[in-house]
């Protein structure tokens, strides 16, 4: 009488009128956030690090080899995500970030006393 009502996943779904996404889905999504993320993230990188995780999505990204499961293309086939067109806004994106003027680094100078001057 005082127990809580207990919905499985495909019944809350059911109810708000949506499928929810599968877990094999949900991983192959998380893959392709992550590399996103590492794309968008690290694009002007210049630790090794963090220059190498942006090249290794942008390889990903890139390639059009669908003989492997885990491929850019397999993912985005299977997510309904058009991966050309997906390539292509991302390469764009690239571009802006590369090209979009940076302000200038500030310049520090270390004064005798051991104080440091942050001149713009």
């Amino acid at each position: 009488m005082f127990e809580p009502d207990t919905l499985l996943p495909e019944q809350f779904f059911t109810i708000l009128g949506r499928k929810p996404i599968q877990g094999e889905k949900r991983l192959l999504l998380a893959m392709l956030e992550d590399a996103v993320h590492c794309f968008q993230t690290y694009v002007l990188a210049k630790k090794p690090h963090e220059r190498r995780l942006f090249q290794e999505a942008e390889e990903w990204i890139d390639s059009t080899d669908a003989h492997w499961y885990f491929s850019f293309e397999n993912i985005c086939d299977i997510l309904g995500i058009h991966p050309g067109q997906m390539r292509v806004a991302l390469k764009d994106w690239k571009l802006q970030q590369i090209s979009r003027p940076r302000p200038a680094q500030p310049l520090v100078t270390i004064l005798p006393d051991n104080k440091f001057l942050a001149e713009a």
